[in-house]
């Protein structure tokens, strides 16, 4: 699957039915991560990937409508690189046209 993450660019990835990984973001300088979705907005649920040691945040359609929204309103409150990551997630999983997504942190 993608248990080799030193090929891999720093960053948010979305993982495919196959486990194909798709990079959604790169990591900026800043203090956040993907599990801030779960922490700070309460989006999502964690599933532990046994294989890789990584934790996958999956999120569902109403919660990714809802990215842009708190990316919005909240976007002095949180670190930028935070919010773009939130903007990055909405805007690839709006061009995909799909009803959740799965995504993995690499760093």
């Amino acid at each position: 699957m993608y248990g080799d993450s030193q090929d891999h660019t720093a960053g948010v990835y979305a993982i495919d039915e196959n486990g194909e990984l798709t990079l959604v973001h790169e990591y900026q300088d800043g203090e956040y991560s993907l599990e801030q979705l779960l922490e700070e907005f309460g989006f999502g649920h964690a599933e532990d990937d046994s294989e890789n040691g990584h934790t996958i945040v999956a999120l569902d359609a109403r919660e990714i409508r809802q990215l842009k929204v708190n990316a919005d309103a909240y976007s002095f409150d949180y670190d930028e690189g935070f919010i773009e990551m939130c903007l990055d997630i909405e805007r690839f999983v709006t061009g995909e046209a799909e009803e959740g997504v799965r995504l993995v942190s690499i760093d």
